[in-house]
């Protein structure tokens, strides 16, 4: 898989050619394909050829497309790459309910814990509330301790007159980069099989992506990391530079046992486990654990 992350907000045709992606506007570009890992288009003026995208498709590369609001709401997947996907969906299908609600306890619990691994690295007191709160998670979390714990955990890291519906830089830039991870467990779900409309715990018939926004839960902390570092105090507004910067949360390490993976690998390390869960019928998720930030090296 590649490595490179292309932002693209200028008016421009993309195409293919021997192998590489070809961008042109006033200049040319030119890009080999199996160095990309994904391309984000925000401007709804350029021009792709059918060709290109079919070439993004078998080599698994991602294309996200922007709206008026320059957030990432469409992306381009491949739906040809598992043999047997109606096995994996019937599995989906038939899932036993206590199953259900052992995985998505296992995800609630691995979230509050990064939520609270994300409050200690900038060193704001109340991280412990958040490990206690980790411990009373039950079954389903059917006491909702996540709604309990969301409420401490935003107020700690933004302030106590934050809220997650207002209309701020830091709720764009959390939502832009939500969307990114979002895209990415996306199409890690489809190569192994998944229909992503069917969820674990989210059953939104109006959302494709039901169980990517179930499997996103534990990376979120990781952006919020990201964003609380990188987003300067004086911005008032997510200029294009902070989203090129926020495109590169996706070169960042978590820890899975004792190794750290970059995130497309750590994703396709959960979803392999999720795999395992659903053949075996036992809970077998594996979670990642954020760190501190460091960039991925590719040297």
């Amino acid at each position: 898989m590649g490595y490179r992350n292309i932002f693209i907000e200028g008016n421009c045709k993309l195409s293919v050619k021997n192998s590489c992606i070809i961008i042109k506007n006033q200049e040319e570009y030119s890009i080999p394909v199996e160095d990309i890992n994904a391309i984000i288009i925000d401007n709804n003026m350029c021009n792709l050829t059918t060709y290109l995208i079919d070439t993004l498709t078998k080599n698994n590369i991602l294309l996200y497309v922007c709206n008026e609001k320059h957030l990432p709401t469409s992306i381009v997947l491949n739906t040809n790459s598992y043999c047997r996907q109606l096995k994996r969906i019937k599995q989906q299908f038939n899932i036993a309910k206590s199953l259900q609600k052992q995985i998505w306890q296992t995800i609630i619990k691995q979230k509050i814990v990064n939520q609270s691994k994300c409050i200690k690295l900038l060193r704001i007191d109340g991280y412990k509330n958040l490990e206690e709160l980790s411990l009373c998670v039950k079954s389903g979390d059917n006491t909702n301790v996540e709604s309990y714990a969301a409420a401490i955990y935003f107020k700690l890291l933004y302030g106590s007159h934050f809220t997650r519906r207002s209309d701020s830089i830091i709720n764009s830039a959390l939502n832009y980069g939500y969307a990114i991870i979002r895209g990415m467990i996306a199409r890690s779900l489809v190569s192994y099989g998944f229909e992503t409309s069917i969820g674990i715990f989210h059953h939104n018939e109006l959302n494709n992506f039901n169980l990517a926004d179930d499997l996103i839960e534990c990376f979120r902390p990781l952006v919020d990391l990201y964003i609380s570092t990188m987003i300067p105090e004086s911005a008032d507004v997510l200029s294009s530079q902070i989203k090129k910067e926020i495109f590169n949360v996706t070169n960042q390490y978590v820890l899975i046992g004792n190794k750290k993976y970059n995130i497309q690998n750590a994703i396709d390390y959960m979803v392999m486990s999720l795999t395992n869960t659903f053949n075996s019928g036992e809970n077998n998720l594996v979670l990642p654990e954020i760190i501190p930030l460091t960039e991925y090296n590719f040297i």
